[in-house]
């Protein structure tokens, strides 16, 4: 029996064309997900409000550089008694602790975290004669664990910090924590920036003829923030071929498909205002959302006044007298 094996070459080639802009998370193969439904919806749509109302919806967004990061590890150690256990993972993280003040890292940015000290347990068989074999737990040695916390203000120091833990066999790299000292000053400029636009949109609507000067107002707002270790997102890309094959003799072994992990940053593209909106590095991003309602008075329109007619007559003498009618 014909087998065939063939490539879609030309559905492929088109594909790479437009991959060259929107990147392989773009692919159709790569299973992409739609990254901008995972953060905060912005209203994109107007409408119009009853009673007389308008409604301004303003959205801010400010990027901030983290002043400090701290990264955790986690080490692993087991033993056959306590004591070669403790001393064998004291020994590897003052090993570290040494290669880390080398780095320009003191002592008091390194917390060392115990997270347990548990004895691990192996069954011992014994056969007693006209019995069953029995089975029991003794301890066979024991398991060490502790998290090693290291802050830095430098993040091109965390390869070198990698480095230095991979020395002492520590490789699980648990985290990355980012750290803006003042988030206040940064929510405090972004109201700052809204109320400006704010007032340039008051005045664009005066052109027009509506002043919101006089009117009712309510306000509400409202503000978060996204670290970094919350837009890591995981995508695939690989080309796939098409197969025709007989299945009672062919055998397809698939390749393992990699696993890639990028940073995606909350969009800036609903947003009306956006603080350093290049990004080069992962950034600390601040939102903030102020919603404003003017309900503008009833204009009132004057009555039209009653026209009246007045009627007089001359009397015999030439006097004019004047006559009222209803």
């Amino acid at each position: 029996m014909r087998k065939y094996l063939f490539t879609l070459a030309f559905f492929g080639l088109v594909q790479s064309l437009f991959a060259q802009v929107m990147g392989n998370n773009s692919t159709i193969h790569g299973g992409a997900q739609n990254f901008n439904a995972q953060y905060r919806g912005v209203p994109k749509a107007a409408s119009l409000l009853d009673n007389h109302a308008v409604e301004i919806n303003i959205n801010a967004l400010s990027n901030q550089k983290a002043d400090n990061y701290t990264a955790i590890f986690s080490c692993l150690q087991v033993g056959k008694t306590a004591e070669e256990t403790d001393n064998l993972l004291s020994g590897r993280i003052n090993g570290l602790l040494n290669s880390l003040q080398a780095l320009g890292i003191p002592r008091t940015d390194v917390y060392v975290d115990m997270v347990n000290f548990l004895p691990k347990y192996e069954y011992d068989m014994s056969k007693k004669l006209f019995s069953k074999k029995t089975y029991t737990e003794i301890p066979k040695g024991f398991e060490l664990q502790k998290n090693i916390h290291v802050r830095y203000s430098d993040p091109s120091l965390l390869d070198n910090i990698v480095t230095a833990a991979a020395a002492q066999e520590i490789y699980d790299i648990v985290k990355v924590d980012y750290f803006v000292k003042e988030p206040q000053t940064v929510y405090a400029q972004l109201r700052a920036a809204a109320f400006t636009y704010l007032n340039d949109v008051k005045k664009s609507y005066k052109t027009i003829g509506m002043n919101f000067d006089s009117a009712y107002v309510i306000t509400a707002e409202n503000a978060w923030v996204v670290y970094p270790i919350n837009r890591y997102e995981k995508y695939q890309a690989f080309s796939s071929q098409s197969l025709y094959y007989d299945k009672n003799s062919d055998v397809v072994n698939p390749a393992d498909k990699p696993v890639a992990r990028f940073y995606n940053a909350v969009p800036a593209n609903d947003y009306d205002i956006v603080i350093n909106p290049e990004i080069l590095e992962p950034a600390v991003q601040f939102s903030y959302n102020l919603i404003v309602r003017f309900t503008l008075h009833e204009s009132k329109i004057p009555p039209t006044p009653k026209s009246t007619k007045e009627f007089s007559i001359i009397t015999p003498n030439g006097d004019i007298v004047p006559i009222e009618v209803d």
